[in-house]
């Protein structure tokens, strides 16, 4: 089976557009498809798979009359081209699946795919892999949510990526949050119970990673790498390790909750393994905003001194902030330029 990978443009001015960086660092774009590698790892061995990334190079009429299914999918802010390859591939006369988190929330919007995988994908692939073989050219296959074994997870197929392409490479160790953000859909698809891959599996995609040249940043796309602290404690030392004993190849980011700041501890450990930047949700610096969200981990506490004490720990802060809360007071503008400056 011959199977053509496409990962959908992002809508110019979303989030996870950020050209000025990219042309400064001569990127083409910031962040390589890792769920479609992964998915790509789950197929047989003997099926010959392409990758097509929209953000960064052109689908060609020859990747389409070569393939014999296509698979795509992704976010929100890909679903405008996600339903345009639907489209394409329905011209031209190929099935095509599409899986990802927003076919996944929102499976009537996909109703024209062949194929819809819902959830994650470890769980499934082997049912919709024997149904294809045994002719099937339609289906649905669903995973319960946020109960997929994520140390069965396979090594992606990192091969696939045109690495000179991208200002970073992700790879994850935990899937999950323990936090109820009232606007974040994490726990919905992910659950709440943060599930942690082994600490050879990871160190076996970064031996991938590093076997195949790349070097610089790598991104770990945890919802909440410090979700579940008791293992990322446990993997931490072996990451230093493999770090020193490679001469610390890689340099980190991830995304994290602000109560990293409680934990000097852990805060160090992340500095020492060369952790240099960090996403933090700060979302309000209106605390009844807060409250209704239900962010508290962001109450209780001064915003600004948790940034600084992050920050002395040697780590970049990326700060997310969001506007237009039912809560929110005609002047929030200000406070968040006032917190942002502070």
């Amino acid at each position: 089976c011959k199977v053509l990978m496409i990962f959908p443009r992002f809508n110019a001015n979303s989030f996870w557009n950020y050209q000025a960086a990219c042309d400064l660092a001569g990127a083409r774009y910031p962040a390589a498809p890792l769920g479609l590698i992964t998915v790509a790892a789950l197929l047989p061995a003997e099926w010959d798979v392409r990758l097509v990334n929209r953000n960064t190079e052109e689908l060609a009429d020859a990747d389409l009359a070569w393939a014999d299914i296509v698979m795509t999918g992704g976010m929100l802010p890909q679903r405008n081209d996600t339903l345009h390859i639907i489209a394409m591939c329905h011209a031209c006369g190929k099935p095509v699946v599409v899986g990802g988190p927003d076919v996944t929330s929102s499976p009537a919007l996909y109703s024209a795919a062949n194929f819809q995988v819902l959830g994650e994908a470890e769980e499934i692939m082997d049912g919709f892999i024997a149904a294809w073989r045994r002719g099937d050219r339609q289906g649905v296959f669903e995973a319960p949510m946020g109960k997929t074994d994520v140390t069965k997870s396979p090594l992606p197929r990192f091969d696939l990526l045109k690495l000179d392409q991208y200002l970073h490479v992700g790879v994850q160790f935990s899937r999950g949050c323990p936090f109820s953000c009232e606007f974040c859909d994490i726990i919905e698809l992910y659950g709440r119970v943060p599930r942690t891959k082994t600490n050879a599996q990871v160190m076996a995609e970064l031996d991938a990673l590093y076997a195949l040249g790349y070097r610089g940043h790598v991104d770990f796309v945890d919802d909440n790498l410090i979700g579940n602290k008791k293992a990322l404690k446990k993997f931490l030392p072996d990451l230093r390790r493999w770090q020193e004993e490679k001469d610390f190849p890689f340099e980190f980011s991830t995304e994290a909750s602000i109560n990293l700041a409680d934990d000097p501890d852990l805060l160090r450990s992340l500095s020492d393994t060369n952790f240099f930047a960090i996403f933090v949700g700060i979302e309000s610096p209106d605390t009844d905003s807060l409250v209704l969200m239900q962010k508290k981990q962001n109450t209780r506490r001064s915003l600004q001194q948790s940034i600084e004490t992050i920050h002395k720990a040697g780590i970049f802060v990326n700060a997310g902030f969001i506007v237009g809360f039912d809560s929110e007071k005609g002047s929030v503008a200000q406070g968040m330029i006032d917190c942002i400056e502070d």
